[in-house]
């Protein structure tokens, strides 16, 4: 898709992405750049389209996209097959995407946030609304709370009926920015908004949004259970399916957490309480596998004892809390009926963390980071 040309120290290296986020590190290492590709603005070397999708692709950098970026989001298009990789393709084959976070979105909501509901330009800097909290706070700064970012500081423009509704109801001198992307939240989850509009922006305005420092992302496997062929009894089946139906899962996953609700809310240990700001339960899709993703966005760093409680209260939540009561409402498919659940008793279950599920559980060639969070490219739930 793209040549990735640099020279250092005498020394020329010509790479062609996507290639491994570990062997691209170490080609760099090897020629005495040791800065993390975090760190590494594209600007730094020449990228070179190889086809005309790495023509398209370039017209989405951004000056202060990353070299991390840049080749996790080579991989994406890669690790995607089918009618998936056929769509993505076309989109951005017809330039449908302004940036790599478009892109991210995209993959994360579906095709809906191709447009989203609303736009917003705030600092000269445009974003589809809803968007992810932690996105917001990359894309516009942290200088100031986005509930404290009044809409008359930027500007907004319709892109549905449902935004043209929810915009009539807003108070432009009062209302924020947090307050604009809650209710397009909200209202994503209303099937006929018309005269709910009012509701939806009164709702919103009620809710704060948390003020997001660190992501933490847990992973563990999915269950699966069918209904027979008498449609009597539920039979176990095998997980792999679960890869196709990836939207679903996640359409009654929001379904199951309606109104916007913060599970962390339902934490009991108060000092997790002040740490957590929000917990979402998602799907991950790693390797051809689906996995369970818990997304935590925490105000501050958790201790060691922290990290357990919040582990313990994980699993409890998948067996006991949310879990129990979503793997017991059908996901319509062509397939059929499926049952899905966060957790199983066997001695082979897990809820892992980041590093330690990339250690465990996926192979040395399988990057976490290509996969999570949060949310441009670097914690994105892949479609």
């Amino acid at each position: 898709m793209l040549t990735l040309d640099i020279q250092k120290n005498s020394q020329n290296l010509s790479l062609e992405l996507p290639i491994p986020i570990e062997t691209l590190a170490g080609e760099l290492r090897s020629i005495g750049i040791n800065e993390p590709l975090t760190q590494i603005p594209r600007s730094d070397f020449p990228l070179q389209p190889t086809s005309a999708l790495g023509e398209h692709f370039v017209k989405m950098l951004q000056p202060d996209d990353t070299l991390h970026s840049i080749a996790i989001a080579c991989r994406e298009f890669e690790a995607l097959d089918g009618e998936s990789r056929q769509r993505l393709v076309d989109h951005v084959m017809t330039d449908h995407f302004r940036d790599l976070d478009h892109v991210a979105d995209y993959l994360q909501y579906g095709p809906d946030a191709l447009e989203g509901l609303i736009r917003l330009n705030y600092k000269n800097q445009e974003v589809f609304l809803p968007a992810s909290t932690h996105s917001l706070y990359e894309r516009f700064g942290t200088d100031k709370p986005m509930g404290e970012i009044r809409l008359a500081e930027g500007s907004l423009q319709v892109v549905s009926e449902t935004g043209r509704q929810l915009m009539l109801e807003f108070q432009s001198y009062s209302d924020t920015i947090a307050t604009a992307n809650m209710a397009c939240s909200l209202a994503m989850n209303v099937p006929e908004i018309t005269a709910k509009s009012e509701q939806i922006v009164e709702s919103a305005r009620k809710l704060q949004p948390p003020i997001p420092t660190e992501t933490q992302c847990f992973f563990c496997p999915l269950t699966l259970q069918t209904e027979d062929e008498n449609g009597w009894d539920l039979v176990e089946a095998d997980p792999g399916v679960l890869v196709y139906h990836e939207d679903e899962i996640r359409e009654a996953l929001r379904a199951e957490i309606s109104d916007g609700e913060n599970m962390a809310d339902y934490l009991r240990d108060e000092t997790l309480k002040q740490k957590v700001a929000s917990a979402e339960w998602d799907v991950a899709r790693i390797g051809g596998v689906l996995y369970g993703c818990i997304r935590c966005e925490l105000r501050a760093p958790l201790t060691e004892d922290e990290q357990a409680a919040l582990t313990d209260w994980i699993v409890g939540q998948n067996s006991d809390g949310l879990g129990e009561g979503f793997e017991q409402h059908p996901i319509d498919t062509d397939d059929g009926n499926l049952y899905i659940s966060f957790w199983h008793g066997g001695d082979d279950y897990y809820l892992l963390p980041e590093d330690e599920f990339r250690a465990q559980v996926l192979e040395q060639d399988v990057l976490l980071d290509e996969i999570v969070e949060d949310q441009g490219f670097g914690g994105m739930t892949m479609q």
